[in-house]
């Protein structure tokens, strides 16, 4: 007769409250919204290339 040995649970680690990509949308829309305030000539370029940093970050994330 063999006895399994019992198996113990690992307690799971405590996931961040945000992921990295997370926190790299934040800080770019966050850069891009004090750049276009501060030079409103700017802000459409600005606008374009966070936009172009969000799409580019889901798709890595893809």
């Amino acid at each position: 007769m063999t006895t399994r040995p019992t198996r113990r649970t690992r307690a799971r680690e405590p996931r961040p409250l945000l992921s990295t990509r997370t926190l790299l949308i934040l800080t770019v829309a966050a850069a891009t919204a004090g750049i276009a305030a501060a030079f409103p000539k700017a802000a459409v370029p600005l606008t374009l290339a966070a936009t172009v940093v969000t799409l580019l970050a889901q798709i890595v994330r893809d």
